[in-house]
């Protein structure tokens, strides 16, 4: 008895506790380490580990280091991943941007339809570089003999390093009517306002159909999505998913006349891929419902008409929206940086600022200027893929030991490894094209490697993934990549509310105020 008393005593209950709390929270600490390297291996970060001991110790050896002034323009993919690289003691950083959040684009597509909610897939610039200084402001001009960065409200900046960010604008190729009747998806902004004003047209149409106006209630339902690229086409797939999954659901009346056209200039859709996959995603689109018009160029918009030039003549097609998804230009800001350098010191090109293999722009002094993502002109497609390797390339050149690289003519150039291509089509169902040794290295130089991809995938490096296989790597992937935790966590809770509830058909956006 005296045994059990002992065993039972509130010291040995309380060490037993104490054990067992010990070991779930080193078990914890062990998944959330496991979790957090494996985020850090999957974007590229493992470097960060021995380069923030490495700065530690500098630091603590030099406590007053001399903070060299970088000032950068933009908040997308590329400036983000070059300040998160930045060692704040040794650079005092200001980043410039009218948007005060990054965005994740690769889902931009899908807030339009209320798959996912805006606000999930935005990350405050305040909270994501939290060492950087940020001003919501129009960067102007740029005086590049004094160093100096002029933006609106009168704020001026002095600065040792700039890096030009600013991304690209929706390009409208000079079309009459785009600018004024198209609707752009490259900003969250144009995701909002997409999504109110098709939900306007379907009320509008519905009201139509009571009203006894079956043509106006057809002309307001069909859609049209102008550019076959990655963006077109999972505007296509999340908008067929709307119609057909609730859409057709909550409006029964009309639920027949919904009607998705795609519209491309070229022979084929998703150029950037192989040809296969464009075939195979076409058939998908149209067994959805989709309407492909291929090799159709847009000659005019109208404020309910659209004109295009195709093989067989020059036809006209009705529609309630129109959604320009075409291409990107050079913003302002871009083109006048350029002819501030000036052709005679190379820069030639009109797509954007020309940057040599180290993204250090042509025609400034070595070292000071450079600019990656979208407005620079690099040989590499503009992609957010791109951005995000060239802004962490820069950004450990920027690191210490290496901080010599940034004017030295013989440092390493940027290599850029494409990890892989992919787009959501619908249903469901993706198309994935993956080089996998971009991520194990296999397949170049061991003859083992080499009979072993071989035997899997042919000739070619690249794996080819469609249907619910090519959904759940686009998903993971882009899941994956996500910048923090409490995108991910609201992400995540939008995929399972739509799951569960299906997509809302309302927004708040449309107040009586709106009617």
């Amino acid at each position: 008895p005296g045994s059990i008393l002992n065993r039972r005593s509130p010291p040995a209950m309380f060490r037993r506790l104490a054990r067992r709390t010990v070991r779930l929270g080193a078990l914890g600490a062990t998944a959330y380490a496991g979790v957090k390297v494996g985020h850090m291996w999957i974007n590229d970060d493992l470097d960060d580990m021995k380069y923030e001991v490495d700065r530690i110790l500098y630091h603590f050896a030099k406590k007053d280091p001399v903070k060299k002034k970088v000032v950068v323009l933009g908040s997308g993919w590329g400036a983000l991943s070059f300040v998160r690289k930045l060692d704040p003691a040794a650079f005092d950083v200001t980043v410039v941007s009218p948007r005060p959040f990054f965005f994740y684009t690769p889902l931009l597509v899908g807030s339009t339809t209320g798959v996912v909610s805006p606000g999930a897939i935005i990350e405050p610039i305040r909270d994501n570089v939290p060492n950087a200084n940020f001003l919501r402001v129009h960067c102007k001009d740029v005086d590049l003999e004094n160093k100096k960065v002029f933006c609106d409200s009168g704020v001026t900046l002095d600065y040792d390093h700039l890096l030009v960010a600013v991304g690209a604008q929706p390009n409208t190729f000079g079309i009459p009517g785009v600018d004024k009747y198209g609707r752009f998806l490259k900003e969250i902004e144009h995701g909002r306002a997409l999504r109110k004003e098709m939900l306007d047209i379907i009320e509008r149409a519905d009201v139509a159909m009571a009203a006894g106006e079956e043509d106006k209630a057809k002309r307001l339902l069909n859609f049209v999505v102008v550019g076959g690229g990655p963006t077109g086409v999972e505007f296509c797939g999340e908008l067929s998913d709307f119609i057909k999954q609730d859409l057709k659901r909550r409006y029964p009346k009309i639920a027949d006349y919904f009607q998705v056209t795609l519209v491309e200039a070229l022979p084929g859709l998703l150029t950037m891929f192989n040809k296969s996959v464009g075939n195979y995603v076409q058939e998908h689109l149209t067994h959805l419902g989709v309407e492909v018009k291929l090799n159709a160029m847009v000659k005019e918009v109208q404020e309910e008409k659209v004109q295009l030039k195709t093989k067989d003549g020059v036809i006209d097609m009705d529609y309630g929206i129109l959604v320009w998804v075409a291409g990107v230009g050079m913003r302002p800001f871009t083109r006048a940086l350029c002819e501030k350098i000036g052709k005679e010191n190379g820069q030639t090109d009109r797509r954007g600022l020309l940057v040599d293999e180290c993204l250090r722009v042509k025609g400034t002094r070595p070292g000071e200027v450079f600019a990656v993502g979208d407005c620079a002109v690099s040989g590499k497609p503009p992609t957010a893929q791109v951005a995000y390797q060239q802004g962490k390339y820069l950004g450990r050149m920027f690191r210490l030991g290496k901080d010599y690289l940034i004017s030295d003519p013989q440092a390493p150039p940027f290599k850029y490894c494409h990890q892989g291509t992919m787009a959501y089509i619908g249903d469901s169902q993706g198309a994935a094209e993956i080089d996998p040794n971009a991520f194990i290295k296999l397949g170049r130089s061991s003859v083992t490697d080499h009979f072993w991809w071989r035997s899997l995938y042919g000739e070619q490096d690249q794996l080819r993934v469609m249907g619910p296989a090519g959904f759940a790597i686009w998903r993971s992937t882009y899941f994956s990549k996500l910048f923090s935790s409490r995108n991910r966590w609201s992400v995540m809770s939008d995929w399972l509310r739509t799951g569960m509830f299906g997509r809302p058909a309302s927004s708040s956006a449309q107040g009586t105020a709106t009617l």
